[in-house]
């Protein structure tokens, strides 16, 4: 029975941090996450941590773009680091208001020294988690095309994943210039490459009622789509192999039928993946806000997660109140000027409140459950 061996909290700061990502790269661990006032709050940056053993992490760096840093991820090559992250404010087009969006990356080859964020792709690609695979950086972007850049900052389209709905490709374009979302069969998603040669993706998706993940595979040239429906909520999925299997973490439905476990089912999840569907394998202490993971296998049958929730405040361990008092004059004292009349979210707290970081490790094949919090 899998089981949590360590679980360590990261960053309590009294801020909403969420949506991280976590890498191995030169004998170190690597950590970016956004940093903001609440989950839809305009005023995100993009910090990085790094850390020797899990357990003792020092802040690297600060990324800043132009209006709202936000969704964060690592990748890596043998000589660079790579922080990618989305740029969003909101405009209003055609009398509506709209979310724009523009991605940017900064690129180190130490860690310490970085470069100034530099937008890459044109408007309304929201680069979501990039992956390098011999030698080339993949992107399942979250408007449905897949990316390919042989160099992580200039990219071209391969594909379009998900099967279309009758919109032509000028229609595709012509959404996509007013907004990212061009289908609600596919949003956040993640790619893993498996030994045969195959491209799988995972993503999350809005199709009513159920908004079951999917599953989309292809082989090489990955320019055809197949289309499995996994039968399960996940946000925001991530991928990575262990002992020959896959493994996805993300947000799942708390009130879907789980497996038990002496620790708390929260509502971040780690399952099992094949084409036959997702098979539950452990639930995080979560709750509120939450997931947005990072996931990696550096040992056969062994997982480090990094992820965000609200679960200390909510279940009352820290003084939610008090914190949220803080939170909410600090976000007065930076609103220095106006919002413009088109933000939609100025002063709601949907999904606002602290939330903290996590990092885990996992133990996917232990007989006994252990559990160890710090």
């Amino acid at each position: 029975m899998a089981h949590i061996v360590s679980h360590y909290t990261i960053v309590r700061d009294g801020w909403h941090n969420m949506c991280s990502d976590l890498c191995f790269w030169n004998d170190t661990f690597w950590l970016v996450y956004d940093r903001t006032s609440a989950h839809s709050a305009p005023d995100g940056v993009v910090v990085l941590m790094r850390s020797a053993d899990l357990r003792r992490w020092d802040e690297v760096a600060v990324f800043k773009t132009p209006h709202d840093a936000r969704d964060a991820k690592l990748a890596a090559t043998d000589d660079e680091l790579f922080v990618f992250c989305a740029d969003s404010h909101y405009e209003t087009i055609n009398g509506k208001v709209r979310q724009v969006a523009h991605s940017y990356v900064s690129v180190s080859n130490d860690g310490y020294e970085w470069s100034t964020p530099a937008q890459i792709c044109d408007r309304n690609y929201w680069l979501w988690r990039v992956r390098v695979h011999d030698g080339t950086f993949y992107c399942a972007e979250k408007g449905g095309d897949l990316l390919s850049s042989p160099n992580g900052r200039n990219w071209q389209v391969i594909s379009r994943i998900p099967e279309s709905e009758g919109e032509s490709a000028q229609q595709l374009q012509e959404i996509r210039a007013v907004d990212h979302r061009t289908t609600p069969r596919f949003n956040e998603a993640d790619l893993i490459f498996r030994p045969d040669g195959a491209l799988w993706c995972v993503s999350r998706t809005k199709r009513e009622p159920e908004q079951h993940a999917l599953l989309y595979v292809a082989n090489p040239p990955y320019e055809e789509w197949s289309c499995i429906d996994l039968k399960a909520l996940i946000h925001c999925p991530a991928l990575c192999e262990s002992g020959g299997q896959v493994y996805v973490a993300g947000r799942r439905n708390p009130k879907a039928p789980w497996i038990g476990q002496h620790t708390p089912a929260g509502n971040t999840g780690i399952f099992r993946l094949d084409k036959s569907g997702l098979t539950p394998i452990l639930a995080l202490p979560s709750d509120g806000d939450a997931a947005y993971p990072g996931l990696l296998s550096l040992e056969e049958n062994r997982l480090i997660i990094s992820y965000y929730s609200q679960h200390a405040y909510l279940s009352g361990v820290i003084e939610g109140d008090k914190r949220r008092l803080h939170h909410i004059e600090r976000w007065a004292s930076m609103r220095r000027e106006a919002p413009p009349p088109d933000y939609p979210h100025e002063l709601s707290y949907f999904k606002s409140g602290p939330a903290d970081i996590f990092v885990a490790e996992i133990d996917l094949v232990a007989e006994e459950d252990s559990y160890r919090i710090m």
